[in-house]
């Protein structure tokens, strides 16, 4: 069942990590994290759409996104933020000793997360900015992930770069493991970027503390997502039908 013409992910986080971990030795596959920022984007980019409609998984990252879900007849058990995720597998990944590339997060970042998951080996690969739009660059960084098959491959770059990046990866047919397109998550795993407390979190206003901490950059996208979201959710609630985002 779709909203927002995206088909989202109905069961629980628990039920998503055993699928992760049983499909890890498996031809690459990836996960999508959609959030009000991301519907936004989705209705003018036609790649992070095509992106989108190749994913294994669509899941909730938002605990802003899930009760407009409900609003939706959507089933959803709860959301699952792409940071707990990611917290989930990689402690599953220092368990188990599996290999995990990460594309994107700073290279001291990734340092302190080898100090703190010895149990993980760490492929990294740090393409320059705006690599997307260069071929060479975006055939470097595809040719690494190829090249370091590993369990997890994170794609810690942003949306819509992380999802279009982790498409033409599936297009090359020839990579292994599950793609997380996970944004920072990395960043505060690592303990650089402080998470919000947990009851934060369960009031829902992780967003808010996220504003507080870095207001330059966030006060003003989340404020512009705001007011673009309102006409497409006013859209979604009165035909009670997708959304026509063609390709997603």
């Amino acid at each position: 069942m779709k909203a927002f013409d995206i088909e989202f992910y109905e069961g629980s986080e628990e039920q998503l990590v055993e699928e992760i971990r049983t499909t890890s030795q498996d031809d690459f596959s990836y996960i999508v994290t959609p959030n009000v920022n991301h519907v936004v984007q989705l209705k003018d980019d036609p790649e992070l759409r095509a992106a989108y409609e190749q994913a294994s998984h669509r899941i909730c990252d938002s605990r802003v996104l899930l009760p407009f879900l409900k609003i939706c007849n959507l089933d959803i058990p709860e959301a699952i933020p792409g940071s707990t995720l990611t917290a989930r597998l990689i402690h599953l990944a220092d368990q188990h000793h599996w290999k995990v590339c990460v594309v994107g997060c700073d290279a001291p970042n990734v340092a302190l997360l080898r100090e703190k998951f010895p149990g993980i080996t760490f492929y990294h690969h740090y393409p320059p900015m705006g690599f997307i739009k260069d071929e060479q660059a975006t055939a470097a960084c595809l040719d690494f992930i190829v090249a370091h098959p590993a369990q997890l491959v994170v794609f810690a770059l942003g949306c819509p770069t992380q999802e279009v990046l982790a498409h033409k990866v599936l297009q090359t047919g020839k990579a292994k493991g599950v793609g997380l397109c996970v944004g920072g998550s990395l960043n505060f795993l690592s303990g650089a970027v402080p998470r919000a407390p947990e009851w934060v979190q369960k009031l829902y206003l992780e967003w808010l503390h996220r504003i507080c901490s870095e207001p330059r950059r966030l006060s003003g996208r989340y404020a512009r997502d705001g007011l673009r979201f309102i006409p497409i959710l006013v859209k979604q609630l009165k035909n009670r039908q997708p959304l026509s985002y063609k390709g997603v």
